[in-house]
């Protein structure tokens, strides 16, 4: 078991900044083009950041696994506190609403326009 947790640790710790890289260097503009290409990469750097940390915390607490648990509890936290600041990034550059009426404007003639309607 502990083979198996060193060669999780191993992914966790080369594979997943290799394909953050590879991710970052596929997305930078070159010529002033916009490119998306290294979503891919991004996205299975998030996914192996997150579960081979919650797989290895896992594994070693279920065989009792001491430092190996603080080992991958540390990586998950990190993994933790990194998918917060993602996540208060998008909050943060969310569009703002679409201009117009808040409420009902009422018009002579019978009319009125309200938000949703």
């Amino acid at each position: 078991m502990s083979a198996l947790l060193a060669l999780a640790a191993v992914g966790w710790l080369v594979a997943v900044p290799f394909l953050v890289l590879q991710g970052a260097l596929a997305n930078t503009p070159v010529f002033g083009t916009s490119s998306h290409a290294g979503d891919g990469y991004l996205t299975w750097a998030a996914w192996l950041g997150a579960g081979l940390p919650l797989v290895g915390v896992v594994a070693a607490a279920t065989t009792r696994r001491r430092g190996w648990t603080w080992f991958f509890g540390s990586c998950l936290a990190l993994a933790a506190v990194v998918a917060a600041l993602n996540w208060a990034g998008d909050v943060r550059h969310r569009p703002p609403p679409p201009p117009g009426p808040r409420h009902c404007v009422e018009h002579s003639g019978g009319g009125n326009e309200c938000p949703g309607g």
